[in-house]
């Protein structure tokens, strides 16, 4: 009787302990699936706070759990057709995502959120996403959106193994300068949206355009906007001498590089 009076204080600590550990162990799960709850609503930085196992590789394992959320997140699939100049037809539901709020308006191009999935000229941009505006000397805005317009109907689906699905223009208005075009990736049909806002200088004769390529869905983009810039700022500047366009690469945009890789 005395021994098991001694030993049940230890009994009750060891009781605890693992009660302790139980709970803790509980709370990851539960921080866990708040953060990817949050990922899948909102995009935040959530995920930060994921657990990693140490068997793999942060970054390795990070790249599992992001690339998952366009499937289990708010990428509701439908039955839609595709572009009709998509390099092929494949059976199966797409991923098309809800429009941003505020795209497609004409009215501005808006910022990005905190994913390597977008680039944009908007003012007040982390460095991460900004993109210098691309520039023209002469022509006006007339000229500009002609040269624009061309290059986006000259633009060839599956170039480089993205946008296989083929792109739309969605609304162009050459006296205000607006132009936004989606573009659909091949096998799984998600839609990037891009927009130009052609902003005259004082002189009008030369001025800015304003660019924003952003994925809707999921978190990474596995280069995807900065290949269908690159490709239509090249062609845009085969046009003439007066575009200076500005190209995404590894030293301007090491982060989005190292994230997409």
């Amino acid at each position: 009787f005395a021994a098991s009076l001694i030993m049940e204080p230890t009994r009750l600590s060891e009781a605890s302990t693992c009660r302790r550990r139980l709970l803790a162990r509980r709370q990851r799960i539960q921080t866990s699936a708040t953060c990817l709850a949050t990922l899948l609503l909102v995009g935040s930085r959530c995920w930060l706070r994921l657990p990693i196992g140490k068997q793999q590789p942060q970054m390795a394992f990070r790249r599992q759990v992001l690339s998952l959320l366009p499937v289990l997140g708010s990428g509701v699939s439908e039955p839609v057709a595709g572009f009709s100049n998509r390099v092929e037809e494949v059976d199966r539901p797409k991923k098309v995502g809800p429009q941003p709020t505020g795209v497609g308006t004409g009215k501005k191009i808006i910022g990005c959120d905190f994913a390597p999935n977008c680039f944009t000229s908007a003012e007040g941009t982390d460095q991460d996403h900004y993109l210098k505006p691309w520039s023209f000397a002469d022509g006006g805005i007339s000229e500009a959106m002609a040269d624009l317009g061309q290059a986006i109907r000259s633009y060839p689906p599956g170039q480089q193994n993205v946008d296989g699905g083929g792109f739309e223009i969605k609304r162009e208005d050459a006296a205000a300068g607006y132009l936004y075009v989606q573009f659909e990736s091949l096998n799984e049909g998600y839609i990037d949206d891009v927009e130009f806002f052609v902003k005259p200088s004082a002189s009008g004769k030369g001025g800015k355009v304003l660019v924003r390529s952003a994925s809707r869905l999921g978190y990474l983009d596995f280069g995807v906007n900065a290949k269908r810039l690159n490709k239509i700022s090249k062609d845009l500047g085969a046009l003439g001498s007066r575009w200076r366009v500005s190209k995404i690469t590894n030293d301007l945009y090491p982060r989005y590089i190292k994230e997409n890789r």
